[in-house]
Protein backbone atom coordinates (compact mmCIF):
# COMPACT_ATOMS: atom_id res chain seq x y z
CA UNK A 1 0.00 0.00 0.00
CA UNK A 2 0.78 3.24 -0.63
CA UNK A 3 0.54 5.13 3.01
CA UNK A 4 0.18 8.43 4.11
CA UNK A 5 0.52 10.09 7.75
CA UNK A 6 -0.69 13.35 8.85
CA UNK A 7 -0.01 15.54 11.18
CA UNK A 8 -0.06 19.36 12.25
CA UNK A 9 3.68 19.51 13.04
CA UNK A 10 6.96 16.65 12.66
CA UNK A 11 7.46 16.66 16.50
CA UNK A 12 4.34 14.87 17.00
CA UNK A 13 5.10 12.46 13.86
CA UNK A 14 8.75 12.08 15.78
CA UNK A 15 7.24 11.60 18.94
CA UNK A 16 4.33 9.06 18.52
CA UNK A 17 4.55 7.39 15.22
CA UNK A 18 8.55 6.43 14.13
CA UNK A 19 7.79 3.18 14.92
CA UNK A 20 4.52 2.86 13.37
CA UNK A 21 6.32 3.93 10.21
CA UNK A 22 9.46 1.74 10.66
CA UNK A 23 6.68 -0.99 11.06
CA UNK A 24 4.07 -0.49 7.94
CA UNK A 25 7.91 -0.84 5.49
CA UNK A 26 8.36 -3.43 6.86
CA UNK A 27 5.74 -4.90 5.60
CA UNK A 28 6.57 -3.60 2.25
CA UNK A 29 4.65 -0.64 2.29
CA UNK A 30 5.13 3.23 0.95
CA UNK A 31 4.94 5.56 3.69
CA UNK A 32 4.72 9.35 3.49
CA UNK A 33 4.23 12.07 5.27
CA UNK A 34 2.75 15.37 5.60
CA UNK A 35 3.16 18.46 8.21
CA UNK A 36 3.74 21.84 8.32
CA UNK A 37 8.35 21.52 8.58
CA UNK A 38 10.10 21.11 5.62
CA UNK A 39 11.74 17.74 6.66
CA UNK A 40 8.30 16.49 5.87
CA UNK A 41 8.04 14.61 2.51
CA UNK A 42 4.86 16.71 1.51
CA UNK A 43 5.02 20.43 3.31
CA UNK A 44 1.78 22.06 4.23
CA UNK A 45 2.02 25.04 6.81
CA UNK A 46 -1.23 24.91 8.75
CA UNK A 47 -1.92 27.24 10.91
CA UNK A 48 -3.12 27.00 14.79
CA UNK A 49 -6.37 27.99 14.51
CA UNK A 50 -8.29 25.47 12.69
CA UNK A 51 -11.06 27.82 11.01
CA UNK A 52 -8.14 29.66 9.67
CA UNK A 53 -8.66 31.04 6.24
CA UNK A 54 -4.84 30.23 5.22
CA UNK A 55 -5.68 26.44 6.28
CA UNK A 56 -8.83 27.09 3.78
CA UNK A 57 -6.14 27.54 0.89
CA UNK A 58 -3.73 25.14 2.06
CA UNK A 59 -6.79 22.67 1.40
CA UNK A 60 -6.32 23.49 -2.61
CA UNK A 61 -2.55 22.27 -2.26
CA UNK A 62 -3.24 19.06 -0.12
CA UNK A 63 -5.96 18.38 -2.75
CA UNK A 64 -3.78 18.30 -5.54
CA UNK A 65 -1.40 16.59 -3.60
CA UNK A 66 -3.98 13.51 -2.68
CA UNK A 67 -5.43 13.34 -6.47
CA UNK A 68 -1.52 12.81 -7.80
CA UNK A 69 0.01 10.73 -5.89
CA UNK A 70 -3.15 8.38 -5.21
CA UNK A 71 -2.50 6.93 -1.43
CA UNK A 72 -4.43 4.21 -1.20
CA UNK A 73 -4.84 4.96 2.86
CA UNK A 74 -4.23 8.28 4.68
CA UNK A 75 -3.71 7.73 8.78
CA UNK A 76 -5.08 11.39 10.38
CA UNK A 77 -3.46 12.79 13.35
CA UNK A 78 -4.21 15.89 15.32
CA UNK A 79 -7.76 17.50 14.95
CA UNK A 80 -6.16 20.70 13.24
CA UNK A 81 -4.61 18.64 10.04
CA UNK A 82 -7.28 16.01 10.13
CA UNK A 83 -10.08 17.99 9.53
CA UNK A 84 -8.28 19.93 6.48
CA UNK A 85 -7.16 17.04 5.17
CA UNK A 86 -10.54 15.87 5.21
CA UNK A 87 -11.75 19.05 3.77
CA UNK A 88 -9.51 18.47 1.03
CA UNK A 89 -11.37 15.37 -0.29
CA UNK A 90 -14.58 17.13 -0.45
CA UNK A 91 -16.28 15.39 -3.51
CA UNK A 92 -13.38 13.26 -4.73
CA UNK A 93 -13.84 10.11 -6.10
CA UNK A 94 -12.16 7.00 -5.68
CA UNK A 95 -11.36 8.38 -2.66
CA UNK A 96 -8.58 6.09 -0.07
CA UNK A 97 -9.07 4.86 3.21
CA UNK A 98 -9.30 7.05 6.21
CA UNK A 99 -8.24 6.63 9.28
CA UNK A 100 -9.04 9.29 12.38
CA UNK A 101 -6.89 8.86 15.10
CA UNK A 102 -8.17 10.86 17.85
CA UNK A 103 -5.10 11.59 20.51
CA UNK A 104 -8.04 13.47 22.44
CA UNK A 105 -11.01 15.58 21.32
CA UNK A 106 -11.26 19.00 22.58
CA UNK A 107 -14.03 18.96 24.26
CA UNK A 108 -15.97 16.79 26.75
CA UNK A 109 -19.00 15.05 26.19
CA UNK A 110 -20.62 17.20 28.86
CA UNK A 111 -19.30 19.77 27.34
CA UNK A 112 -21.80 22.79 26.92
CA UNK A 113 -19.82 25.62 25.43
CA UNK A 114 -20.12 26.96 21.68
CA UNK A 115 -16.36 25.49 20.82
CA UNK A 116 -17.70 22.01 21.86
CA UNK A 117 -20.73 22.87 19.37
CA UNK A 118 -18.11 24.11 16.60
CA UNK A 119 -15.43 21.28 16.93
CA UNK A 120 -18.45 18.93 16.95
CA UNK A 121 -20.08 20.14 13.93
CA UNK A 122 -16.51 20.21 12.08
CA UNK A 123 -16.58 16.46 13.08
CA UNK A 124 -20.12 15.72 11.99
CA UNK A 125 -19.21 17.74 8.74
CA UNK A 126 -16.61 15.30 8.20
CA UNK A 127 -17.89 11.73 8.69
CA UNK A 128 -18.50 11.22 5.13
CA UNK A 129 -15.02 11.53 4.76
CA UNK A 130 -14.20 9.26 7.75
CA UNK A 131 -14.26 5.51 7.59
CA UNK A 132 -12.37 4.86 10.63
CA UNK A 133 -12.05 6.41 14.07
CA UNK A 134 -9.76 5.11 16.79
CA UNK A 135 -10.19 6.55 20.20
CA UNK A 136 -7.85 6.40 23.49
CA UNK A 137 -10.39 6.75 25.83
CA UNK A 138 -13.56 5.34 26.71
CA UNK A 139 -15.79 9.03 26.52
CA UNK A 140 -14.39 9.68 23.48
CA UNK A 141 -15.33 6.42 22.24
CA UNK A 142 -18.85 7.38 23.27
CA UNK A 143 -18.73 11.05 21.75
CA UNK A 144 -17.91 9.26 18.01
CA UNK A 145 -20.20 6.32 18.28
CA UNK A 146 -23.23 8.20 19.37
CA UNK A 147 -22.56 11.19 17.16
CA UNK A 148 -21.63 8.46 14.34
CA UNK A 149 -18.43 10.41 13.49
CA UNK A 150 -17.53 7.98 11.12
CA UNK A 151 -18.82 5.62 8.37
CA UNK A 152 -18.43 2.46 9.47
CA UNK A 153 -16.21 1.54 12.98
CA UNK A 154 -14.88 3.29 16.23
CA UNK A 155 -12.54 1.45 17.47
CA UNK A 156 -11.14 2.02 20.90
CA UNK A 157 -7.12 1.94 21.39
CA UNK A 158 -4.93 2.08 24.18
CA UNK A 159 -2.89 4.82 22.97
CA UNK A 160 -0.06 4.58 20.70
CA UNK A 161 2.27 3.08 23.03
CA UNK A 162 4.76 4.19 25.67
CA UNK A 163 8.68 2.97 25.82
CA UNK A 164 9.19 0.68 28.07
CA UNK A 165 12.56 2.01 29.16
CA UNK A 166 10.95 5.05 29.87
CA UNK A 167 8.96 3.61 32.67
CA UNK A 168 11.30 1.40 34.31
CA UNK A 169 12.59 2.49 37.64
CA UNK A 170 14.17 -0.30 39.13
CA UNK A 171 16.96 -0.07 41.56
CA UNK A 172 16.30 3.90 41.57
CA UNK A 173 16.19 5.82 45.16
CA UNK A 174 13.76 9.12 44.95
CA UNK A 175 15.30 11.71 47.45
CA UNK A 176 13.23 13.31 50.00
CA UNK A 177 13.17 16.69 50.48
CA UNK A 178 12.27 19.15 53.58
CA UNK A 179 9.01 20.65 50.86
CA UNK A 180 6.83 18.28 49.57
CA UNK A 181 7.46 18.14 45.71
CA UNK A 182 5.17 18.17 43.58
CA UNK A 183 5.69 17.59 39.58
CA UNK A 184 3.67 17.98 36.57
CA UNK A 185 5.24 17.57 32.77
CA UNK A 186 3.74 18.93 29.75
CA UNK A 187 3.36 22.20 27.98
CA UNK A 188 2.04 25.13 29.50
CA UNK A 189 -1.03 26.05 28.31
CA UNK A 190 -4.57 26.79 29.17
CA UNK A 191 -5.44 23.31 28.61
CA UNK A 192 -2.94 21.98 30.58
CA UNK A 193 -4.24 24.42 33.25
CA UNK A 194 -0.92 24.80 35.23
CA UNK A 195 -2.62 28.03 36.54
CA UNK A 196 -4.37 25.75 38.96
CA UNK A 197 -1.71 24.02 40.32
CA UNK A 198 0.32 27.50 40.99
CA UNK A 199 -2.99 29.01 42.96
CA UNK A 200 -2.86 25.81 44.70
CA UNK A 201 0.75 25.91 45.72
CA UNK A 202 -0.02 29.43 48.01
CA UNK A 203 -2.53 26.68 49.59
CA UNK A 204 0.11 24.31 50.42
CA UNK A 205 3.04 26.09 52.30
CA UNK A 206 5.26 23.29 52.83
CA UNK A 207 5.08 22.41 49.26
CA UNK A 208 7.05 23.21 45.74
CA UNK A 209 6.19 22.77 42.51
CA UNK A 210 7.89 21.66 39.35
CA UNK A 211 6.91 22.45 35.60
CA UNK A 212 8.92 20.60 33.39
CA UNK A 213 8.14 22.41 30.21
CA UNK A 214 7.75 25.19 28.66
CA UNK A 215 4.61 27.30 26.17
CA UNK A 216 2.57 30.46 25.54
CA UNK A 217 1.63 30.77 29.25
CA UNK A 218 4.65 30.92 30.84
CA UNK A 219 4.61 34.63 31.42
CA UNK A 220 1.43 34.76 32.65
CA UNK A 221 2.77 31.66 35.07
CA UNK A 222 5.29 33.92 36.47
CA UNK A 223 3.32 36.81 37.39
CA UNK A 224 1.01 34.75 39.24
CA UNK A 225 3.54 33.25 41.20
CA UNK A 226 4.87 36.27 42.17
CA UNK A 227 1.69 38.17 42.18
CA UNK A 228 1.20 35.38 45.09
CA UNK A 229 4.11 35.09 46.63
CA UNK A 230 5.31 31.39 45.68
CA UNK A 231 7.92 32.74 43.15
CA UNK A 232 10.41 31.04 45.03
CA UNK A 233 8.18 27.50 45.59
CA UNK A 234 7.85 26.86 41.71
CA UNK A 235 10.30 25.83 39.20
CA UNK A 236 9.50 25.76 35.49
CA UNK A 237 11.91 24.38 33.26
CA UNK A 238 11.77 24.76 29.76
CA UNK A 239 11.83 22.58 27.49
CA UNK A 240 13.47 19.04 28.28
CA UNK A 241 13.69 15.31 27.15
CA UNK A 242 15.35 14.68 30.87
CA UNK A 243 12.05 13.75 32.33
CA UNK A 244 13.28 11.07 34.68
CA UNK A 245 15.52 13.11 36.67
CA UNK A 246 12.75 15.61 37.71
CA UNK A 247 10.49 12.01 38.21
CA UNK A 248 13.08 10.47 40.45
CA UNK A 249 12.93 13.65 43.00
CA UNK A 250 9.13 13.96 43.17
CA UNK A 251 7.02 13.47 46.00
CA UNK A 252 3.22 13.58 44.66
CA UNK A 253 2.45 13.79 40.56
CA UNK A 254 0.10 16.52 40.35
CA UNK A 255 -2.40 17.29 37.09
CA UNK A 256 -5.02 20.12 36.64
CA UNK A 257 -5.18 19.32 32.53
CA UNK A 258 -8.95 20.15 31.29
CA UNK A 259 -8.61 17.38 28.41
CA UNK A 260 -6.89 14.65 27.66
CA UNK A 261 -6.73 11.59 25.11
CA UNK A 262 -4.97 9.31 26.80
CA UNK A 263 -2.08 11.09 29.30
CA UNK A 264 1.26 10.12 28.38
CA UNK A 265 3.12 11.77 31.01
CA UNK A 266 0.14 10.03 33.40
CA UNK A 267 1.80 6.78 32.40
CA UNK A 268 5.24 7.66 33.12
CA UNK A 269 4.84 9.13 36.53
CA UNK A 270 2.84 5.49 36.54
CA UNK A 271 5.85 4.24 35.71
CA UNK A 272 7.60 5.72 38.28
CA UNK A 273 5.24 4.34 40.71
CA UNK A 274 4.50 8.12 41.80
CA UNK A 275 1.35 8.52 43.59
CA UNK A 276 -0.99 10.20 41.53
CA UNK A 277 -3.11 13.62 42.45
CA UNK A 278 -5.15 14.19 38.96
CA UNK A 279 -8.32 15.99 38.00
CA UNK A 280 -11.11 13.97 37.56
CA UNK A 281 -11.17 13.98 33.11
CA UNK A 282 -11.53 11.68 30.43
CA UNK A 283 -8.46 9.88 29.50
CA UNK A 284 -7.12 10.27 33.36
CA UNK A 285 -9.97 8.74 34.72
CA UNK A 286 -9.40 6.04 32.27
CA UNK A 287 -6.03 5.00 33.57
CA UNK A 288 -6.28 6.10 37.60
CA UNK A 289 -8.05 4.82 40.41
CA UNK A 290 -10.44 6.68 41.72
CA UNK A 291 -9.04 7.98 44.87
CA UNK A 292 -6.45 9.93 42.72
CA UNK A 293 -8.72 12.23 41.25
CA UNK A 294 -10.21 15.20 41.94
CA UNK A 295 -13.15 17.54 40.34
CA UNK A 296 -11.55 19.79 37.58
CA UNK A 297 -11.25 22.87 38.79
CA UNK A 298 -12.07 22.27 42.34
CA UNK A 299 -9.27 23.80 44.71
CA UNK A 300 -10.08 22.69 47.67
CA UNK A 301 -10.93 19.07 46.93
CA UNK A 302 -6.92 19.16 44.94
CA UNK A 303 -5.26 20.47 48.27
CA UNK A 304 -7.47 18.15 50.85
CA UNK A 305 -6.20 15.54 48.39
CA UNK A 306 -2.44 16.47 47.84
CA UNK A 307 -2.27 16.92 52.14
CA UNK A 308 -3.88 13.37 52.44
CA UNK A 309 -2.23 11.22 49.81
CA UNK A 310 0.34 8.94 51.25
CA UNK A 311 4.13 8.84 49.52
CA UNK A 312 5.11 5.43 49.27
CA UNK A 313 5.25 3.22 45.78
CA UNK A 314 2.20 2.41 44.17
CA UNK A 315 1.81 -0.38 42.02
CA UNK A 316 0.11 0.60 38.47
CA UNK A 317 -0.70 -2.43 35.59
CA UNK A 318 0.91 -0.65 32.29
CA UNK A 319 1.56 -3.87 30.18
CA UNK A 320 -1.63 -2.73 28.31
CA UNK A 321 0.11 0.51 27.10
CA UNK A 322 3.59 -0.82 26.42
CA UNK A 323 4.22 0.07 23.24
CA UNK A 324 5.97 -3.28 22.49
CA UNK A 325 2.39 -4.89 23.53
CA UNK A 326 -0.10 -1.86 21.69
CA UNK A 327 2.55 -1.29 18.38
CA UNK A 328 1.79 -4.63 17.12
CA UNK A 329 -1.76 -4.56 17.40
CA UNK A 330 -2.08 -1.23 16.03
CA UNK A 331 -0.66 -2.04 13.05
CA UNK A 332 -2.62 -4.89 12.16
CA UNK A 333 -5.29 -2.69 12.92
CA UNK A 334 -4.59 -0.04 10.76
CA UNK A 335 -3.47 -2.50 7.85
CA UNK A 336 -6.39 -4.57 8.29
CA UNK A 337 -9.50 -2.41 7.76
CA UNK A 338 -11.63 -2.46 4.73
CA UNK A 339 -11.92 -0.11 2.32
Amino acid sequence: MKILLVASNMVHIKNFHTPYINAFKEKGHDVYVMTSTQDADFEIPFKKSVFSLKNFFLSFKIRKILKREKFDAIYLHTSLSAFWTRFAMWGMKNKPLVVNTVHGYLFSKNDKSFKKKLYLFAERLMRRRTDYIFVMNREDYEIATENKLCQKEVLLINGMGIDSNRTDFTNTKRERNELLSLTYVGEISKRKNQIFLVKALARLENARLTLVGDGDCREELEGLAKKLGVENRLIITGFTKNVREYLLNTDIYVSASRIEGLPFNILEAMGASLPIVASDIKGQRDILPSESLYPLDDEDAFVELVKRTSLEKREYNLEPYIKENVLKNNVELYLNLDN
